[in-house]
């Protein structure tokens, strides 16, 4: 017997306005989405179209209009405590610009998350040496961002996202400050650890070539999501 996947994010009637100048823009109108565990899904379009947005409001970062389930849970009616300690726990987050902690080592800044989440430090130094051997980087522990290269921020902002067993990746243009060989390179590791660690990923790009790699991929425009794989 065939089991159904489980549903890992289900959107519907999702709506987001924006007041412009003198206007209304609806960057998201209407939109049904769902995400089944331990998949890999894109969603591509121009710059602007409302892909970050999409994003943001799965990743309780930003509210709209609708039904957006997530791991199981209502988000969009949860308090802004409720918001803080689900994505703490559950979510992680891949940025263009990775927004490491300047003044801290790579292995601290990988240690963060679990260290706010109320992790002691020796589990949550073992589990931070543990991710950055994984994304390659044992040899960089102890090194501070401004001290190594553009596609070792990159792998180290994979590391951060992941520890601690995070069940849904959210990445936004992970490869948006990358040359060719450091974006291919990124999105192989991404690849690789999500069919070691099973998470379910899903990616915004402008980058049509990085989008080409994704099994389930939507375009958006003008507000609406279109299945084009």
């Amino acid at each position: 017997m065939s089991s159904v996947a489980e549903a890992i994010v289900e959107i519907k009637g999702l709506k987001k306005e924006y007041q412009g100048e003198g206007e209304t823009v609806r960057v998201l109108d209407n939109l049904d989405m769902t995400v089944t565990s331990g998949s890999i899904v894109c969603v591509e379009g121009a710059s602007g179209v409302g892909k970050s947005t999409l994003l943001h409001v799965i990743g309780t970062m930003d509210s709209a209009e609708g039904e957006v389930r997530v791991l199981g849970r209502e988000v969009l009616g949860m308090s802004d405590g409720e918001k803080e300690k689900f994505r703490g726990r559950d979510l992680g987050f891949i940025f263009q610009h990775h927004y490491l902690l300047p003044d801290f080592t790579v292995l601290e800044n990988v240690m963060m998350p679990l260290l706010i989440q109320g992790g002691t430090f020796p589990e949550a130094q073992a589990a931070a040496r543990a991710m950055l051997e994984n994304v390659g980087l044992s040899h960089r522990l102890t090194h501070f961002p401004t001290q190594i290269s553009g596609g070792e921020l990159a792998r180290t902002g994979v590391a951060r996202a992941l520890v601690g067993g995070k069940k849904l990746i959210l990445a936004d243009e992970p490869t948006g400050n990358l040359d060719k060989r450091n974006s291919d390179h990124l999105a192989e590791l991404i690849w690789k650890l999500q069919a070691e660690l099973a998470f379910t990923l899903i990616l915004v790009t402008h980058d049509r070539e990085l989008a080409g790699r994704v099994p389930i991929r939507y375009r958006m425009h003008q507000g609406k999501l279109v299945r084009s794989d």
